[in-house]
């Protein structure tokens, strides 16, 4: 039953009203306010917390007793509407709401009390879950909001943000990992949403950090095993090896690991034979021959003449057919012949001019998936880009990309680097990347993950603002500072995401096979790779382009005389740069609006 008028007008009562044993649905009460905050009684040995103290009301988490409440209540932890989802101090879940007596008092969506049920039942202060036989009682320790520092390498895992279906990430590695080491009860170590876990940046599958930061209410304080100095150390103890927490520091109790990073740093290393051109035969090549003649002359004569001085093509002996052979580099020394190119200084810079083109405030929406043009969220600040100078490691000579930006949506870091290569490849002028900006639909494929790394988050506001004490801060609390683990994390970098790149590249040619892939494309969803730097209309991606080509298609072949089959055939090749990246489009609609996918 809904709340009268008068009921609404009435003044707020002072303190929470008590249910009545045999009150009905219909008695009406006073609309509440919420109760006034209670001191908070820290356990001790001889007074644990899941111990009840004669006299004394001990505090407990709010959020920890709504959800007991939730289960009290429902028997199952599961959230149930109640009167349209009123709780008792305004609309709305939880508090926020008017109330009437015996409708879910304890906070959010209790069971309905239709029907009879819940009727007349006193309101019941949480207490702590009754022990089973022979188990023993631990003291509750206090949780501490606080922001866990760690890298990690990200080959093998599906990602950085803990998954509920199972999948193994590395956020689900750390927090089993701090449920062992006792920083996390075992009461809240079935669901890692009751201490509030939050990651600043978002890797996706494959993706490594040097420096990465969780946010959670955890026990800062765990008992110890004899060795061992500090919590990060035995906590270390149950990570694997390619996982690493340098330390925690305690935060403000507003902290979230997410919103308090004002910017995020990354970088992307990629092969420097992945910047040498496409050879004659390749589709893409041709491509280029036809729409911007003398390309290759803007690209340096020593480029061009190693990519054409590759082995011919054979088949493999034994093989079904000729392609197979042909695709297959590997019988001809290929893969060893490429890692022995050098970068010169000419393509460099012609790579450090494209690169620079991202820097400043741009519209990102073609380096992104699921984002118009005129979303507001596109709208991305990148601070500062730097193409360092190349480095070989092993036998392959490195490019480091370094990109520090405010945020980043869902694939931008691996598509921009994706764009610059294949501009810088084709002698596409860097005014191709302010084209880009604008609301021209193409698609831009994304380069490998292997190569991308979250070097740190930025916490520069949050650090001043504690810092200085700002904004009534009393709290004394540290900054969270991933200097301090300087030497460890690099260290860690080039044992355990330099070197396994390079292996991984040796032995899978990620990077090579990824530009075989971009040469060998017949799509023309690529044109906008040219020496004029403009997107032409073929490789417009947007769905007006796509029904105009498809519509003079078919006028055409109604003309022809080939009907509208024919149309069907020649349209076809618009859906292949989509086929390439299909991955783009298997993503959480829920989870990108929300903007739970971005890094």
């Amino acid at each position: 039953m809904e709340p009268t008028a008068e009921s609404v007008k009435r003044p707020r009562s002072p303190e929470l009203p008590t249910a009545v044993p045999g009150e009905t649905n219909q008695t009406k009460a006073e609309p509440s306010s919420p109760p006034a905050k209670k001191a908070h009684i820290e356990p001790t040995a001889s007074a644990p917390s899941d111990t009840p103290i004669k006299g004394v009301k001990v505090d407990v988490d709010p959020e920890e007793a709504m959800f007991n409440a939730m289960v009290e209540q429902n028997g199952d932890g599961s959230s149930r509407k109640s009167g349209g989802g009123k709780g008792p101090w305004g609309k709305g879940k939880g508090r926020g709401g008017k109330s009437k007596a015996g409708e879910g008092r304890s906070g959010g969506d209790m069971r309905n009390n239709q029907g009879g049920r819940n009727q007349g039942r006193p309101q019941r202060e949480w207490v702590p879950r009754e022990k089973t036989e022979g188990e023993e009682s631990e003291a509750r320790l206090p949780k501490k909001r606080c922001a866990v520092l760690l890298g990690y390498c990200g080959t093998g895992y599906h990602g950085m943000q803990i998954q509920t279906h199972g999948s193994e990430t590395i956020e689900g590695d750390v927090f089993a990992a701090l449920v062992k080491a006792g920083a996390v009860s075992s009461d809240n170590a079935v669901d890692h949403r009751k201490v509030d876990v939050q990651r600043a940046a978002r890797t996706d599958a494959g993706v490594h950090a040097a420096g990465n930061c969780i946010s959670l209410k955890m026990i800062v304080e765990p008992p110890l095993p004899e060795g061992f100095d500090n919590l990060a150390d035995y906590v270390n103890t149950f990570l694997p090896e390619q996982i690493r927490m340098w330390g925690f520091v305690r935060t403000v109790k507003s902290f979230n690991a997410r919103t308090a990073a004002d910017s995020r740093i990354y970088e992307y290393l990629l092969p420097s034979y992945c910047l040498l051109p496409p050879g004659r035969e390749d589709p893409l090549g041709k491509r280029l021959d036809a729409s911007s003649p003398g390309w290759r002359d803007l690209l340096g004569k020593e480029a061009v003449d190693f990519v054409d001085a590759a082995p011919a093509f054979v088949p493999e002996e034994g093989a079904e057919g000729e392609e197979e052979g042909k695709l297959n580099p590997k019988n001809r020394g290929e893969f060893e012949r490429r890692r022995g190119w050098r970068l010169d200084a000419k393509t460099l810079e012609r790579f450090r001019a494209l690169i620079a083109e991202y820097k400043g405030t741009h519209n990102f929406h073609n380096y992104t998936v699921g984002k118009p043009f005129n979303d507001r969220t596109v709208k991305r600040f990148m601070i500062k880009l730097e193409v360092k100078d190349p480095q070989v490691y092993g036998d392959i000579e490195w490019v480091s990309v370094q990109i520090h930006g405010q945020s980043f949506m869902l694939h931008q870091i691996r598509k921009m680097i994706s764009m610059a290569m294949l501009a810088c490849r084709t002698g596409s002028p860097p005014s191709l990347i302010p084209e880009t900006f604008g609301p021209k639909r193409i698609h831009v494929p994304k380069a490998p993950p292997l190569g991308l790394l979250l070097e740190a988050p930025q916490f520069g506001v949050y650090n001043s603002r504690i810092t200085d004490k700002r904004n009534g801060l009393q709290e004394d609390r540290d900054p969270v500072n991933f200097g301090l683990y300087a030497e460890k994390m690099h260290a860690f970098k080039v044992k355990w995401i330099y070197e396994r790149l390079r292996q991984e590249e040796l032995e899978a040619h990620v990077f090579h096979k990824w530009m075989r892939q971009m040469d060998c494309s017949m799509s023309a969803g690529l044109a906008f790779l040219n020496t004029q730097g403009v997107i032409p209309p073929e490789a417009d991606q947007s769905k007006a382009a796509k029904e105009a080509r498809k519509a003079a298609a078919q006028a055409s072949n109604a003309a022809s005389g080939e009907g509208e089959d024919g149309a069907a055939i020649k349209t076809e090749k618009d859906e292949v740069d989509e086929e390439m990246d299909s991955e783009d489009e298997e993503v959480d609609p829920e989870l990108l609006r929300r903007g739970e996918l971005e890094g």
